[in-house]
């Protein structure tokens, strides 16, 4: 396994090594034990699939609130799109910073993004499946979302007008919000 820095310390990006022979090929997408050496510690209790049918599908800026913020650890087994992970905690020194990864079936690549951050997905690729494991359970009561082209934010999207669902069409710029993490 490879663990990978971001600019955000906190979220790592996670490659884990593929072996392969005449019938194929197998790598772990999950290894509790190694991800504990790396100083990851991640008990998932709930895990979704969320297919965009089309490319240019964007789903976020979300995040939960306290008492019950998310960490998460996603993928892509089909397609590829780009994740990005925001730094919602008003006391980081790296508040509202972003970092963004492609994720593909081909680069089998991960991106663990822990409590107090923002999360988007955007799909590259018209059938792209992407993987999300959270250590909480959505709950609606604290479930949230900021606009994605929040200006204070301020991520440089490789495209102009994604597909979004209403409620991230209507959600509320940074300054409106209710962010509690």
């Amino acid at each position: 396994m490879k663990i990978e820095s971001t600019k955000l310390k906190e979220v790592k990006i996670i490659e884990y090594d593929s072996k392969s022979d005449n019938r194929g090929y197998s790598y772990s997408i999950y290894c509790k034990g190694e991800l504990e050496q790396a100083e990851i510690n991640f008990d998932y209790i709930e895990e979704r699939v969320y297919f965009s049918e089309k490319a240019g599908t964007l789903y976020g800026i979300h995040f939960q609130n306290n008492p019950r913020p998310q960490t998460k650890l996603l993928y892509c087994i089909k397609g590829r799109g780009i994740d990005y992970a925001i730094d919602l905690r008003n006391s980081s020194p790296t508040y509202l910073q972003w970092v963004g990864v492609e994720l593909s079936a081909e680069n089998k690549k991960q991106i663990y993004i822990p409590k107090g951050f923002g999360h988007v997905f955007l799909s590259l690729e018209d059938g792209t499946m992407n993987v999300m494991r959270f250590d909480e359970p959505f709950d609606q009561q604290f479930s949230r979302q900021i606009a994605y082209n929040d200006p204070d934010i301020g991520i440089k999207y490789p495209i102009d007008n994604p597909i979004l669902a209403p409620h991230d069409r209507s959600a509320p710029m940074l300054a409106e919000s209710d962010l509690n993490l």
